[in-house]
């Protein structure tokens, strides 16, 4: 089995009943109980304050535990590998070694023999000498499974010979030394496709004409008459539908319309691929059929026709690359990066070019101002650039999903500037604005850590809740945004 094999294996989530609270929780609820009608309304806000602290700073440590015991795992199953002959100087038992351990643990844990299999391949590739630095960050609760998967996958057009090299590159990237400088699973993908380019056999262009050759759309039939339909397809196609999607599900909600945004980007792209061509203004969305919209039927949902909706890809793309004289690739902001062939393509159907003059520090864009209460679409565009997704910790939605929020409210006499805005989703917008989380905006008097290489992108914010622990400024040069949970409780 080769590194392939170990990504078709991924657990069941249990099923039944959560699991009791440990005593330790039971006690501390008992206790906040007996004492919080006796509290004054600020004193109760602060004690659920604490004890949400002390909940989260406990999931903090129960993933660090499974990540312990996932590099534990990933030991015992290479051992049980080298018991069974993979140890053993004769190249036939050797070689069937693996298969040996796999149905080893298919009896043992009643699992399928290929679960098994893709199980052992994982633990043979983590326990590889080049890969010991990844699975000692795992032993140490550093580096959680799902982070060294994602690290390994990314390794896949890396030769041998430097997969050591990338493996160190990337353990620094997945968790560095300042937790609040951890990037989201999203980004860190996003993250380690650029940094594969540094190492890989093959240059991007060379190997997206070779998976180009296998694109494919497949439907999985699912529970309850549903299905799911996916498609395996060049990054700047999907890109520029998803963004496409977007802009028409949005350009249909209404105060009436009941559907929301998952609903309607589905019923968009049903519509789009089932009926005739649909040009602007041809036809109209309406909930497929069987699907109902919410209160009302089918057919007396309101609904409106297609047309005007504007959509837009933020693309970045050195100059050099343009103009010929390198194949370095661009980048698809918010989605991954694209090879130069694709990259000029996109470039020549570009209705609009913008010179981009950035940090010379790490490749950010530098800010611009304007006294209005929306932004300039060219406003809007540097954000993009700057922030690429939202802002909030984790969030990955790309930054054409996003709204620009101010900082400092503009009722409160904050501007509509880059230094005062920040990218952020419907929901964490939402959760801003009822102060459950605050942001706030570094400066270069800032003590911020280096920020990313010049010339790319930088990533989503990162940054703790916990109102204990003190900013920790983030990879940004000038007027960055930094989440963080508010200290006092809306509403007592």
């Amino acid at each position: 089995m080769g590194r392939e094999d170990i990504f078709d294996w991924i657990g069941d989530p249990p099923v039944g009943e959560p699991p009791a609270p440990p005593p330790w929780l039971l006690a501390a609820w008992a206790e906040h109980d007996r004492l919080e009608p006796a509290l004054s309304p600020p004193a109760r806000a602060a004690a659920r304050l604490e004890q949400a602290d002390r909940l989260v700073e406990a999931l903090r440590e129960l993933d660090a535990e499974e990540a312990r015991l996932a590099g534990e795992r990933e030991r015992v199953l290479g051992a049980l590998t080298a018991a069974v002959g993979g140890a053993s100087t004769d190249p036939l038992l050797r070689a069937d070694a693996a298969g040996i351990a796999a149905s080893e643990v298919a009896a043992a844990l009643k699992v399928s023999q290929r679960t098994a299999r893709a199980q052992v391949a994982e633990a043979l590739e983590l326990t590889a000498d080049e890969w010991s630095p990844v699975l000692e960050a795992m032993e140490a609760g550093r580096l959680p499974r799902r982070r060294a998967l994602a690290i390994v996958a990314a390794a896949l057009p890396v030769p041998a010979r430097r997969l050591a090299a990338f493996a160190a590159e990337a353990l620094a990237q997945a968790c560095p030394e300042d937790p609040d400088r951890i990037p989201s699973q999203g980004a860190l993908g996003r993250r380690l496709r650029r940094l594969v380019e540094e190492y890989a056999a093959e240059p991007l262009q060379i190997r997206k004409r070779e998976a180009v050759a296998r694109r494919r759309v497949d439907l999985e039939p699912a529970a309850d008459g549903m299905c799911w339909l996916t498609a395996y397809l060049p990054l700047e196609v999907g890109a520029a539908i998803d963004t496409r999607l977007e802009a028409l599900a949005r350009s249909l909600q209404t105060p009436n319309e009941s559907r929301g945004i998952g609903q309607l980007r589905l019923d968009v792209f049903a519509d789009l691929l089932r009926g005739p061509g649909l040009s602007p203004g041809a036809s109209a969305i309406r909930c497929a059929p069987g699907i109902s919209s919410g209160p009302a039927a089918p057919e007396e949902v309101p609904h409106r026709e297609l047309g005007g909706a504007r959509t837009e890809l933020l693309v970045t793309v050195p100059a050099r690359t343009l103009r010929g004289d390198s194949d370095d690739p661009g980048e698809i902001l918010g989605y991954g990066p694209v090879d130069a062939d694709a990259v000029r393509l996109l470039a020549a159907d570009a209705a609009t070019w913008s010179r981009m003059w950035v940090d010379p520090e790490d490749g950010t864009p530098v800010a611009l101002g304007r006294r209005r209460y929306t932004p300039t679409l060219a406003m809007r565009r540097q954000l993009g650039a700057r922030d690429a997704t939202c802002r909030f910790p984790g969030c990955d939605v790309p930054a054409a999903a996003t709204e620009a929020d101010h900082t400092a409210e503009w009722a409160d006499g904050g501007t509509t500037d880059l230094a005062n805005l920040a990218l952020l989703c419907r929901e964490h917008h939402r959760l801003k604005s009822l102060g459950r989380w605050k942001l706030r905006q570094l400066t270069r008097a800032d003590d911020r850590p280096p920020g990313p290489a010049a010339g790319t992108p930088p990533g989503p914010a990162t940054g703790g809740r916990c109102p204990s622990r003190p900013h920790t400024p983030l990879p940004r040069p000038r007027q960055p945004a930094r989440v963080r949970r508010r200290r006092s409780s809306p509403g007592g």
